[in-house]
């Protein structure tokens, strides 16, 4: 359904579980349609997998460039960061849709729904959980990052990233912190269950040696973790390409 409205944006488009704010003459409004579909599959997927949803509709804004949406940032939050994509409170997502960027998928809506269930002391498990959902990191699998890491001896400790301050973990670089959150939450789901993950995800804190709900230390699964990446192996080209973006930069 598309309607008028007296909105941040010129149009608004309504689907099951979303509105949908763009500006007239936009990409976004030329492939309003196609991103419906995406992120209602997508809200789908998020849902069955682990087991959250929300009554209230999530409002995304849909921005021409980075630039505008850290001039959104600013006017909501008086700091003006450029960004792709981000959750601008527990209902509303910003993000940039053009003919190079389209931020749209798995991520944010992650932390959307995950916030009606509470919100996690440690960033890691939050990134991660989100990471999880979308699988890939650059268009490459999580999980061969991971394991491209461990054989260049680049690999931190997963456990160390999820006992980091917030400030602590934002300041390692992305592209290390965020496919191991995600491979590591993978094998967190597949292992014990949405069940007892929602658990651990909800802890008032977090300990590197003492037993988990899971029933075994944080230590221990990280041994684990590393042995189910070890013993993975992925074609040379998949090695390659990771190595030429990572001098892209």
């Amino acid at each position: 359904m598309k309607r008028e409205g007296k909105d941040s944006m010129e149009h608004c488009y309504e689907s099951e579980h979303y509105v949908f704010h763009y500006e007239s003459g936009s990409k976004a409004e030329q492939d309003m349609r196609f991103i419906a579909a995406t992120q209602e599959a997508c809200y789908r997927h998020i849902t069955s997998i682990l087991g959250v949803s929300k009554e209230e509709k999530i409002h995304y804004y849909l921005y021409p460039t980075p630039e505008a949406v850290g001039q959104e940032c600013q006017r909501r939050f008086g700091e003006y960061t450029p960004f792709n994509g981000c959750t601008a409170s527990e209902n509303e997502i910003l993000a940039v849709y053009n003919a190079d960027i389209q931020c749209i998928g798995m991520h944010e809506d992650t932390h959307i729904l995950m916030f009606t269930l509470g919100f996690s002391k440690s960033s890691f498990l939050e990134e991660g959980i989100a990471c999880a959902m979308d699988a890939l990191w650059w268009g490459i699998d999580n999980a061969a990052w991971v394991s491209y890491y461990r054989k260049h001896k680049l690999c931190p400790s997963a456990a160390e990233l999820l006992l980091l301050s917030r400030e602590a973990f934002y300041a390692v670089e992305d592209h290390i912190a965020y496919p191991l959150a995600g491979a590591f939450t993978s094998y967190l789901l597949m292992r014990f269950g949405k069940d007892l993950f929602r658990r651990y995800y909800l802890q008032e804190s977090y300990d590197a040696t003492e037993k988990t709900v899971f029933g075994c230390s944080l230590c221990e699964i990280e041994r684990d973790f590393f042995q189910y990446i070890d013993m993975r192996s992925h074609d040379e080209a998949v090695c390659n390409r990771i190595a030429e973006l990572l001098r892209q930069g």
